[in-house]
């Protein structure tokens, strides 16, 4: 009986652990199915808005083939509209050559009926032969040739001074002086005469009317605009006109045919040998053949067409001569530095530069004008 009871109490107390496992078993499926069901509904809105969006793409690509319907077909219209044009070009092009081969014939026709071109308006110098040569060279009209006037531009005579004294009277007493290199007027057709620097800015007026003595400044606007002082020299520089020099020897001498068997008296008056008795036999051999310069400036190649000479110097107070004639020429300004010294440009045959540089106011140099 006893054994009964625990058997029964057995099953009953398996049978409650049973019931209760169930029902975890039941909770646990239950969780597990809404969670499924979450995962479901999840996946399904998921997938509504991804249709939506792909009805969305749809709508695109649609819009998009019709817009390239669109631009294909303006296309074919532009390609057509080109090809009508090109025809049109080609056509104008004919129209084109036929009025310009009519016009060269035309205009050959003209130009025989063209009237001579009217010579150019000079000014002419006060005293010199022939008209003032110009060149504009930037923004300023230079004389072309140095100045070889021997009077002021009212009239006024200027000196010429040959003497040293009276030129160096001229200096002492400030008054304008002028003269030919050498004193040889064959210089002055070349290069013109030299003036001191009173004559440069006699208040008479050097230059003639409407032109004046550059200053310093407006000489470094000329020698800027050609490039700066280091080149500007070769394009001011008037080219070089060579001319060979032959040199021969002088050799041996021979006796006095006119007057070899005259008395004594008559050989210390023979005109031949001018009373030394005997004359020299030159020996028609080249010593030494080379260029000179004639006219010009070596290295120069007149770019600018200022077309500068190598007129030379006539020196003062320290030493009177004449120098570098074919070598350097010097042109005042009208700016003075100091008491005896004023500025001037100078031009050199073994430099490209283009230097200022100071010259003592006595010095004769050459001069050329700016027009106003």
């Amino acid at each position: 009986m006893k054994n009964l009871i625990l058997v029964c109490l057995f099953f009953f107390v398996s049978g409650i652990t049973l019931a209760q496992s169930k029902k975890e078993m039941i909770a646990i499926l239950n969780n597990r199915v809404d969670s499924l069901n979450q995962i479901v509904a999840t996946e399904r809105s998921d997938k509504l808005k991804l249709n939506t969006e792909i009805s969305n793409l749809k709508s695109q690509i649609k819009e998009l083939e019709n817009t390239k319907d669109k631009l294909t077909n303006q296309n074919n219209a532009v390609t057509q509209e080109l090809q009508e044009n090109q025809v049109q070009i080609v056509e104008l092009n004919k129209q084109l050559k036929t009025k310009k081969d009519s016009l060269v014939l035309v205009t050959s026709e003209l130009l025989k009926y063209k009237p001579a071109p009217p010579k150019e308006k000079l000014v002419v110098k006060q005293d010199n032969t022939g008209p003032i040569k110009t060149v504009t060279i930037g923004t300023q009209v230079w004389m072309k040739e140095n100045l070889n006037v021997s009077v002021f531009k009212n009239g006024v005579a200027i000196p010429e001074v040959q003497d040293d004294d009276a030129w160096k009277k001229a200096r002492d007493n400030h008054q304008p002086a002028w003269c030919y290199y050498n004193d040889d007027p064959k210089n002055g057709t070349k290069n013109g005469k030299l003036y001191n620097w009173y004559a440069a800015i006699d208040t008479n007026g050097l230059c003639p009317q409407g032109w004046h003595v550059p200053s310093n400044a407006e000489w470094d606007i000329l020698v800027t605009y050609l490039g700066g002082k280091d080149v500007a020299g070769a394009k001011m520089k008037a080219k070089p006109v060579m001319k060979k020099v032959v040199e021969y020897y002088d050799v041996d001498s021979k006796d006095c045919n006119n007057c070899a068997s005259a008395s004594k008296e008559y050989k210390k008056i023979c005109p031949v040998c001018k009373g030394t008795g005997y004359v020299k036999i030159p020996l028609k051999k080249e010593k030494n053949v080379y260029d000179n310069v004639v006219w010009g400036f070596k290295g120069g190649t007149n770019e600018s067409g200022f077309t500068g000479l190598a007129g030379g110097i006539r020196f003062d107070r320290y030493f009177q001569s004449y120098d570098i004639i074919g070598s350097y020429g010097y042109w005042w300004s009208s700016t003075l530095i100091t008491y005896s010294e004023a500025w001037s440009i100078g031009l050199g045959s073994s430099s490209s530069d283009a230097y200022m540089s100071y010259n003592d106011i006595s010095h004769g140099l050459s001069v050329r004008c700016l027009r106003d």
